[in-house]
């Protein structure tokens, strides 16, 4: 029944990534989200299967526990489904995953002991041990991430440069960090490597958008109307790619797109544009952060990383 329970919430969740997206399933990808879930699965799969060749040995306790673990990772995925909202959907899906990974603590505990019985400490540390691990190999992916991924001698390297939104200040002024994207994209417009700009994200009530306050900046910069296309309703990083992608790259048949956001934040976009199948470059504000900012937002980043990679939001 374990075993049961975890392919159905492997297996919806592998549905919910795609729908996520508003993508179809057609069938397994090669994908890193794909990949990273399939191979957790199998691990869990062949733990759950050698759990029976120790049956006698492995209390009652502990299969209940690890029912109860199964039936709250489940839970936690179809409640997903069922969300509207970007931040219960993430809040469901960090409950899977805590569940998940406590549950392979507990079976690869009692799989690899020798008395095969629960131990509280070893387990907990295995716990901390599947928790820390994947959020700092990401960590150090996305610190590392290239700071651009064109050629400068090619004379256009991509359809369009797409500049990611971020904040707006108070009398619809870009942010520093919004600034920087603006100056990156204007920077790659004047030395002809894209032939258009794209200006992503939306606003609260009572000011400019993201977008807005984008494409004003850059008309005063001296670039044509006709090669800036705006979009200003977006919320996240995710909705912004869509629009791209719905809008443009489809419709357009383009062939590549060049990414202009914060090098901490280009290696998730750079990941929904993969899932997506669109061709992309991308390049790197000039914005420099302090340590302490960097930190914090590489590990926001990275956060935000698996949980796309896992869920498609």
């Amino acid at each position: 029944m374990i075993l049961v329970l975890e392919s159905a919430a492997f297996g919806y969740l592998h549905f919910l990534r795609y729908r996520n997206q508003n993508l179809s399933l057609t069938g397994f990808e090669s994908k890193t989200g794909n990949i990273i879930s399939s191979v957790l699965f199998i691990m869990i799969a062949l733990l759950i299967i050698a759990c029976f060749f120790f049956a006698k040995k492995i209390s009652t306790a502990s299969v209940s526990i690890m029912f109860i673990l199964s039936c709250l990772g489940f839970a936690a995925v179809v409640i997903s489904g069922l969300l509207l909202q970007k931040e219960s959907k993430i809040i469901s899906i960090s409950a899977f995953l805590i569940a998940t990974v406590l549950f392979l603590s507990i079976v690869s505990g009692l799989v690899l002991s020798r008395s095969h019985k629960l131990r509280f400490f070893k387990t907990l540390f295995t716990f901390m041990l599947l928790l820390v691990v994947p959020v700092a190999v990401t960590f150090i992916l996305i610190l590392n991430f290239g700071e651009s991924d064109f050629s400068n001698s090619e004379k256009i390297s991509g359809d369009a440069g797409v500049i990611l939104g971020a904040a707006v200040w108070g009398g619809n002024r870009p942010s520093p960090v919004l600034k920087e994207r603006i100056n990156k994209g204007y920077e790659l417009y004047e030395k002809k490597i894209v032939p258009k700009l794209v200006i992503t994200g939306g606003g609260s009530p009572n000011e400019l958008t993201e977008g807005e306050v984008s494409k004003n900046v850059l008309l005063k910069y001296g670039v044509a109307p006709e090669n800036l296309i705006m979009e200003n309703s977006s919320s996240s990083t995710v909705e912004q790619i869509q629009f791209v992608r719905d809008s443009l790259y489809r419709p357009l048949r383009w062939n590549k797109i060049i990414l202009i956001s914060d090098n901490f934040h280009l290696m998730r976009a750079f990941e929904i544009c993969k899932f997506n199948n669109m061709n992309s470059g991308y390049a790197s504000s000039d914005k420099v952060l302090s340590t302490g900012g960097t930190l914090n937002y590489c590990l926001k980043e990275s956060l935000a990383m698996i949980i796309f990679w896992m869920s498609g939001v």
